[in-house]
């Protein structure tokens, strides 16, 4: 029977966040993982997310494993690891989500061995017509990235056992050469010149429709509660306004909110040991201070006294939005409120919200250009307001959008100025 596995988190007295994998039916984190982990990961500072990321990727070479039955500590005693027909089907399962190669896994340890070639070929006719079901380039490769290492780290420790002189130690060494360099040449490339399927931003059509839409007392508004429609417009309104990320808008607190002068600070509070929520909401860029409009203060203030206050286990905590109920909100419960206006407005089928980031970066080019502000304010500028450092490249990547939208517009002025043909009849 293949084992399943899961990912725990565990919180620390200091507030520090550390997952683990962990076998499903027993609990009992895997060893190897775990020390790889601490000793790879933990020990470099890396937040909690990349570790939690990390794990969950090593349990497509786990279920890759137990599907070929394939013993790694077994291997390696005599100076194995994985042939090239194994790597390849390694590299093809690592661009499957992981909901299929779990379901495909337990699909193929139910089913008898005299069933498990139909079960096979109707798993793969089924998943021959969903080629969507693929992850992207970008996603398979930081998988295979994190089993490379992983495989690396496992012969490098089997290796320091052994004597020089040791039977096994060249062959493993090489094994290993081969496996992780195979890994690396057979990792998706990126998209490269592909900019077609980069993400798009709201245009101000779309912007206008929200807006319509998310106002409170719109018979189009699809959340239910006067709480949950206060709180979700002002939440947009953040993400508009603010360009700021998921894990920024759940980390903010009241303290935070200087209303004399309209400011918000944007901090980083890794591991913070005044946090409830076991997955922690992180800020990923840098510590700011932006400014908050005449409207959005207002709106947000009077959420604070209006609405927040009526939960007492509001009080219990500082985090400006909470769930109905008063516990500072989830990133699974702002998930959820982009999922039910999905559901609702399938205009809006494509809406989460790191969009709207990219639609606050649309609308700053918009502002940039009709101000005339030259391309290094601009960067600087923007740099400043999305929390990236100065020396980051993410900001042109924005204005490089702008370029594009400007050509495209100049091209097709171009179009419409050619002179028709007389015998055109369109």
């Amino acid at each position: 029977m293949a084992e399943r596995y899961r990912i725990e988190t565990s919180v620390f007295a200091s507030g520090e966040r550390f997952p683990f994998l962990v076998c499903a039916d027993t609990g009992i984190p895997l060893f190897d993982p775990t020390v790889f982990a601490l000793t790879e990961y933990r020990t470099r500072n890396r937040a909690s997310g990349t570790i939690e990321q990390m794990l969950r990727d090593l349990t497509v070479l786990l279920m890759f494993c137990n599907a070929h039955q394939i013993d790694l500590h077994a291997r390696m005693l005599d100076g194995r690891l994985l042939d090239l027909g194994e790597l390849d089907a390694l590299v093809r399962m690592c661009r499957l989500p992981l909901s299929v190669i779990e379901f495909e896994s337990r699909v193929d340890v139910s089913a008898s061995e005299s069933n498990r070639a139909v079960v096979s070929l109707q798993s793969y006719k089924a998943r021959s017509k969903n080629k969507h079901q693929e992850i992207s380039g970008e996603s398979a490769s930081v998988r295979i990235r994190y089993i490379q290492k992983y495989l690396g780290w496992l012969v490098d420790r089997r290796v320091l056992t052994l004597s020089a002189k040791h039977p096994a130690r060249l062959p493993l060494v090489q094994a290993k050469d081969i496996v992780v360099s195979g890994l690396i040449a057979r990792s998706p490339a990126g998209r490269g010149r592909n900019k077609v399927g980069r993400r798009k931003a709201l245009d101000e059509t779309a912007q206008e429709r929200l807006w319509q839409i998310v106002a409170v007392d719109s018979p189009e508004n699809p959340w239910e509660g006067r709480h949950a429609r206060v709180r979700n417009e002002l939440i947009v309104r953040w993400f508009m306004g603010l360009g700021i990320r998921r894990g920024e808008l759940l980390g903010l607190k009241i303290p935070d909110l200087n209303f004399r002068s309209n400011e918000a600070f944007i901090a980083r509070r890794a591991d913070d040991p005044t946090d409830p929520r076991v997955n922690q909401p992180n800020a990923k860029t840098l510590d700011r201070l932006l400014p908050m409009s005449d409207d959005l203060a207002r709106r947000t203030k009077a959420y604070i006294l209006q609405e927040r206050r009526k939960y007492g286990k509001a009080r219990a905590h500082a985090f400006l939005f909470v769930a109905n109920g008063g516990a500072p909100l989830s990133l699974r419960g702002l998930n959820k409120i982009f999922d039910v206006l999905r559901g609702k407005h399938r205009e809006f089928e494509e809406l989460f919200p790191h969009l709207m980031r990219h639609t606050t970066n649309f609308n700053f080019s918009k502002i940039a250009d009709e101000q005339g502000m030259d391309r290094e304010k601009e960067l600087k500028a923007r740099s400043h307001m999305m929390g990236w450092s100065e020396t980051s490249n993410t900001a042109a990547t924005y204005t490089q959008r702008e370029t594009e939208r400007k050509a495209r517009e100049a091209s097709l002025q171009l179009q419409n100025k050619m002179v028709k043909p007389i015998n055109d009849s369109q």
